[in-house]
Formats: C-alpha cells, structure tokens, sequence
C-alpha cells in the first residue's frame, strides 16, 4: 500500500450532529402484484409540484411508461400508465406546455419490430390525455428520445440510430415533430437553463475522428458545435454540463479524458455565448478521476464532485469523493476529500441552494458539506437516492427507490420514494427543541456564511427567522 493514500484511508470516527432535518412529507409509489418500479427522471415543475416518470413491470408486456404527477403537498394528482407495442416503454422527461394548460411527458416506445419510437404524451392537469404525437426513424433504425430542450421555443432533442449502428444527435419541433436539425455527433445528454421561453439548451456527445478515438462534442443555442480533443488522443466524453444564469456567463462542461500515465483525468471548461474562456485539467495523484456532479453556486462558480479510483485494478481498489471549486476565471480554489467512507463502488450527487449551502447525496446518505469537506451532518434515508433538489426555502428533496425485505432480509421489491424534508429547529439533535437550541442561534445571531448549523432556515445568515422557527417550535420532542 502506498503511504501516500494511508492517511486518506485511514478508518476514523465520524462524530457529525444529526440531521437537522424533519420529514414534511413522504410519498411512495407501490405497484400491484410486487412488480418492480424503476425512476428514469423526476422534473420540478415551475408552476408547482413534481412529474415522477419511469416504468413499472406488467405480467403480460414488459415494462408500460409511468407518469406519476405529485402535488406541491406530496399528495398524487394521478398516475398515468400506458403501454406501446413492444416491451420496452418509459418516460424520459416532462415540461409544462407553452400555454400552461397541459403536460408533455416525453415518451420512450419500442414498436412491433423491436425498434425505439419517440412519442409525445399531452395530458391535461387532470391526468387524461389529450393527444399523442409519435416520430420513428423514416429510414429504420432506432429513434431514442432523450429530452426536451429550449432555444426561444420548445424542442425534442432524440439519438438517431441507423441500421448499421451509426448514430447522431436530431432536433424536432413539439408541435408537430418535424425536423428541425441533425447534428454529426452521437448525443449523451441535454442540459437547459431554467425553465423560459428564451431558455438556452447545451447538448454534450462524441464523435470519432481519423487522428483520435472519441472527441467531445458541444452542441451550442447558437448551433455552434465545438470539439475538444485531449492530449492523449484518446477518449473525451462530456459527463456533465451545468448552464449558468447569465447568458454572458455561458456554461460548464466537466469531461472525463484519458490522461495517457495518469490514467483518467477531469476537465472542465468555461464557454461564454459559445468561446472558450478557460479550461482545467485535474488529475489527483496520478490516480483515476471521474466527474460525477457538476453545480454552480450564486456567485457563478462551479462546484465539481469528482470520484477517484484508488489502486485500480487491484484487490483492494477503492474510491473517494473530492470536492472541488474553481473561481470564475478558472482558479483552483478548493480541493478536499469529504469525509464519506472510502467504498468499493462509490456515487454522488452534488447540489447547492440559493443561498450557497451544499449539499451531497451517495447512495442512502444525505449530508450537508461544510468548509474543509466535513459534513456538518449526515442522514440514512433508506432509499437508493437517484436525484437530490435543494429548494430555496432550506428544504430538501430526494428521489429514489426504497427496497422492501422479506423477514429473512432479503430484497423482495422496490417502490419509488419521494420526500421533502425541511430544516430542523433541534440543532443540537438531542431530539427536544430546548434552551440549548435557543443559546446556540442567540450566541450566533448576526453571522453569515455557508457553514452554519444554527442558520436553520438555509438563508445563509442566522437572523430573526431562525430565531422564530425556535421559539414557535419551543417544547417539541421534550
């Protein structure tokens, strides 16, 4: 073992505060006849509530799509299954439609031969639909939807694969689904901006090249396309792509790109309307690294969670979480390991609220990052979190899958999960909201900063409204 890493790995007490967290609300999806449930994507709809969508496992024909609309409350308006000709049917995405009276759930539908369709489902607020709109691959081959997309209006963006296995990205039109431009990439993601008509949509892929193995691509709102090609001449694939507000302030693109000696490596790059601004290469102790989570705080700087494969390919390979944030031109500001358990097989997702705090999700756990990269708490949800939202009030909320196990601890089946959950007033998480809760937000009244327990209510300062949110709870749990 090289002593370089001993310290990083060394087996330590982790003595973080409870969860200051409560359980607004919960909500759980429970398919009849134990079949299986799986999330493809859960969408924060801008005029409230939530769209769960995936598939759920039939008796007679595979998988049917499911659409799950849930209200700001928790509460299921409906659920809205269906099924196609084949075997193989999910929602892949979901937006509010231009006149905000329907739903367009985004359709992923195998047809007779086997072959991916895409299909747009209107529904209404009520859950009934209204009308479906399907687009196949006029020259066969495969259609697979990915997702939809702004650029001053409302598209699809779907993965055009032919007979021979060739592959590119195509824009279509939601109206009518007619074709609006094929790109000479093949499309891995699609990220947007928030939710406007004049939002701006970023598409991440690849290509080969006769010099190199695979080239990053950028698909830009301006139709720009640029490459990016690494030293090594290797692999270059976009992994994640986080748009900021500002459209002079452009976007991040994080790629994960073979280093040659190195192994894997990280770069991210900084475009503004569409040139490159600056990139970084990161590489730690010559190891492997992988983007794993891309996120922008308020004042525009990106916010990287990087998992490092230690010692690969060896009996005792393992990964660790790093956490690192790059100025807005480009400077190395923080790289600390997070003090999450070392792990043979190791994920995350990394967000962050209005106000700066961070948050990161790693399987069952929730925990809020503090400065230096320890958690200031941690959480076991008993779910397998698959996406992580941080609201602006302080709220959280995670999406997944809870297993369900029969007495001899076996896994039997899994339901989709969805719970809020919103900051605690119990700071000292002794379960009673007391005098010890009151003193701590008294003795830092005033503070400011991303790094407070006592700012209960996420604002980043601990004021009269943390304040309140003791005093009105005052007895709870005593």
């Amino acid at each position: 073992m090289r002593p370089i890493f001993a310290l990083s790995l060394t087996i330590t007490v982790f003595a973080l505060a409870t969860a200051q967290l409560r359980a607004v609300w919960r909500y759980e999806f429970d398919p009849p006849g134990d079949r299986q449930a799986q999330i493809e994507r859960v969408v924060r709809l801008h005029n409230g509530g939530w769209l769960l969508l995936g598939s759920v496992q039939t008796e007679l024909n595979g998988d049917d799509a499911l659409a799950i609309r849930l209200m700001p409350n928790g509460t299921a308006a409906w659920v809205y299954q269906t099924d196609g000709a084949g075997f193989d049917d999910a929602f892949v995405d979901g937006v509010v439609s231009v006149n905000g009276n329907e739903l367009l759930l985004l359709g992923r539908f195998t047809d007779a031969d086997g072959y991916l369709q895409a299909q747009v489902h209107r529904v209404s607020q009520t859950g009934q639909l209204q009308s479906v709109l399907t687009r196949v691959n006029a020259l066969g081959g495969h259609l697979r939807p990915l997702r939809f997309g702004y650029q001053d209006t409302l598209w699809l963006y779907a993965e055009l694969i032919s007979v021979s296995g060739e592959s590119q990205l195509i824009v279509y039109d939601t109206e009518e689904l007619w074709g609006y431009g094929t790109f000479p990439f093949r499309p891995w993601g699609v990220s947007y901006a928030p939710y406007s008509l004049n939002g701006r949509s970023f598409v991440g892929g690849t290509s080969a090249s006769t010099t190199n193995l695979v080239d990053a691509r950028i698909l830009f709102p301006s139709e720009f396309v640029d490459r990016y090609s690494g030293p090594a001449r290797g692999f270059d694939i976009p992994v994640a792509i986080a748009p900021i507000d500002d459209w002079w302030s452009g976007v991040y693109i994080a790629i994960v790109s073979e280093g040659s000696f190195t192994s894997d490596d990280v770069v991210l790059l900084h475009y503004g309307a569409h040139p490159l601004r600056w990139g970084y290469r990161y590489d730690y102790q010559l190891q492997t690294d992988l983007p794993e989570s891309l996120a922008v705080d308020p004042q525009g700087r990106a916010n990287l969670l990087v998992r490092t494969v230690l010692w690969r390919d060896e009996p005792f390979e393992t990964e660790i979480l790093r956490l690192l944030r790059f100025s807005t031109n480009g400077v190395l500001q923080e790289d600390v390991l997070l003090d999450i358990p070392p792990s043979r097989l190791l994920s995350g997702l990394l967000r962050i609220n209005a106000s700066g705090q961070r948050f990161v999700a790693t399987q069952t756990l929730l925990g809020r990052i503090g400065d230096g990269g320890q958690l200031l708490w941690r959480y076991n949800t008993q779910a397998f979190i698959q996406e992580l939202f941080a609201e602006p009030d302080g709220a959280l909320v995670i999406a997944g899958e809870r297993p369900v196990r029969d007495q001899y601890q076996y896994e039997i089946e899994r339901r989709l999960v969805v719970v809020k959950y919103a900051p605690s007033v119990d700071i000292n998480g002794d379960g009673c909201v007391d005098d010890a809760d009151l003193l701590a937000v008294l003795f830092a009244f005033g503070q400011s900063g991303s790094n407070l327990i006592t700012d209960v209510n996420g604002d980043g300062r601990v004021d009269d409204g943390d304040l309140l949110m003791v005093l009105f709870s005052f007895g709870e749990g005593c």
